[in-house]
């Protein structure tokens, strides 16, 4: 009997639970799992997913989705409009939230209309709505077994209507089966290899077609890889950043005072320090990789000068203590910091700390495992933490990372953020309609995030990954996550 034909993929985390809506972080296993309502097409605009058509009516304000006739779970059960608005209920409101997930926030009702069509009603012309509905934390799940198997599901059971269905799940491997006959590769299995050298040494290996995270130089260089290999390099749609909790007895609230981290904070050398000069040094909210990033202006922001910083601290009544450390009566700026423990992470965390602390500043830093570990640390209110987020589309990351009302469960404003004027801005920006005012509304929304520095954005890294030739298929896509595995082909060689 012949073994099925596999392709293994070595990923730079551990894997997390397979669920779009309890998962800490969405995993390529999830993306091959679950479907959403649309995809993200190369050009930024939205492809039939789950949703085989679509119109939006004269006003604006709904938006009808026809669904696939034949659309079912791996179970068996029928992926029908009641089904589906019963998943984005659960996406929307997860187990019972205060308030909506806030890339939600436009949308007023979700309406089964027949068996096969669904309307989206939004409190104001959206025009982006697509982001939503194309967003792996709105894919798809049975919404049955996701109440029946609670905090399971994503290990035991995963349902949804992808063309991969679970077979296995651990934190170190998912192994997945493709549902229905076609070319691709029968079983596709994940295995978590977080270590940067072990990772690198599955090039060598010949049980591993496809290698993530790769240092993006050796990827870039035409003799980088071993023979049978082909790397793609593309700039990540993600972001490092340094959070300030405002409700330190410090005083992170005040805008002189993160001001002053700020302009500490040289990119450029954090660049190449920490990621070798691979990615986006620029002092901006959003990085290069999104198109919003077009639209910031830095001239209308500029940073302070580190000498404008030293001499702002000192009229704080910030002075330097027989350490080094700025000392303000009983306070004093040594600052414990969570820090994700990877090594593209700490590396960062190190490099900031240095730079830092040549003025004075001290972190203390704390790397704690991702995802679980990390997030329950970072929602427990730390004096600072750095972060990476990696999101399709940076507006609505940003968006949660810093909305005063993003404080609530449901958000991710850990660091209590409150900045009215960055709050009007992104309102004034999902409610953009032509391109002229969508433009418009991104610049404003930057300027007033650089100006009020709800977090401060420090550097962005290039996504990179090697696959062997005898796979097809498996290409990076500006903007999204993960490929879909749906156009995976196995050549010569299939194992």
């Amino acid at each position: 009997m012949s073994r099925p034909s596999t392709v293994r993929e070595a990923f730079e985390y551990p894997l997390t639970r397979l669920d779009p809506v309890r998962g800490d972080h969405v995993d390529p296993p999830s993306v091959a799992i679950f479907q959403t309502l649309l995809r993200k097409g190369p050009d930024g605009q939205p492809l039939p997913g789950l949703a085989r058509a679509w119109q939006v009516d004269q006003s604006g304000l709904t938006w009808r989705l026809h669904l696939r006739p034949d659309a079912h779970f791996h179970s068996g059960a029928r992926c029908d409009a009641d089904a589906v608005v019963q998943a984005l209920a659960a996406c929307r409101w997860g187990e019972g939230l205060p308030r909506q997930v806030w890339y939600w926030d436009p949308v007023d009702q979700v309406i089964a209309v027949d068996e096969s069509t669904i309307d989206i009603r939004v409190h104001y012309p959206c025009s982006r709505l697509p982001v939503l509905l194309w967003g792996t934390h709105t894919a798809i799940a049975n919404p049955e077994p996701w109440r029946r198997f609670g905090d399971e599901f994503g290990t035991r059971s995963a349902d949804g209507t992808g063309p991969y269905r679970l077979i296995s799940f651990s934190p170190e491997q998912v192994s997945t089966e493709r549902v229905h006959p076609g070319a691709g590769p029968e079983v596709i299995t994940w295995t978590s290899v977080p270590d940067d050298d072990r990772r690198a040494a599955c090039l060598d290996d010949p049980e591993f077609d496809i290698v993530r995270y790769l240092d993006a130089g050796r990827c870039l260089a035409s003799d980088g890889l071993p023979g049978g290999w082909r790397g793609f390099v593309q700039q990540e749609n993600s972001q490092f950043l340094l959070a300030l909790n405002f409700d330190d007895p410090r005083g992170f609230a005040s805008l002189d005072l993160r001001r002053c981290f700020d302009a500490f904070i040289d990119r450029e050398r954090l660049l190449a320090t920490a990621l070798a000069g691979h990615g986006d040094a620029r002092r901006s909210p959003i990085p290069v990789a999104d198109p919003c990033a077009v639209h910031y202006q830095p001239d209308l922001v500029p940073a302070w000068s580190p000498d404008r910083a030293d001499r702002t601290l000192a009229d704080l009544g910030w002075q330097r203590d027989s350490d080094g450390i700025l000392t303000r009566g009983h306070e004093r700026m040594s600052i414990d910091c969570v820090v994700q423990d990877t090594t593209v992470g700490r590396a960062v965390a190190l490099e900031v700390a240095r730079q830092l602390r040549a003025h004075g500043i001290n972190l203390r830093l704390r790397p704690e495992p991702l995802f679980e570990a990390f997030y329950r640390a970072v929602e427990a209110g730390p004096a600072a933490f750095i972060s990476k987020w990696l999101w399709p589309d940076a507006m609505e990351a940003i968006m949660g990372f810093s909305r005063t009302d993003c404080i609530e469960p449901g958000g991710g404003n850990w660091q209590h953020a409150r900045c009215p004027s960055v709050d009007a801005a992104y309102d004034a920006f999902l409610a953009a309609g032509t391109p002229e005012e969508f433009a418009t509304a991104s610049a404003e929304a930057q300027r007033a995030f650089m100006t009020d520095l709800p977090y401060l954005p420090l550097v962005s890294p290039m996504e990179s990954v090697a696959v062997r030739h005898r796979v097809s298929g498996f290409s990076l896509t500006p903007g999204t996550l993960y490929p879909t595995y749906e156009e995976l082909t196995l050549g010569t060689g299939a194992r």
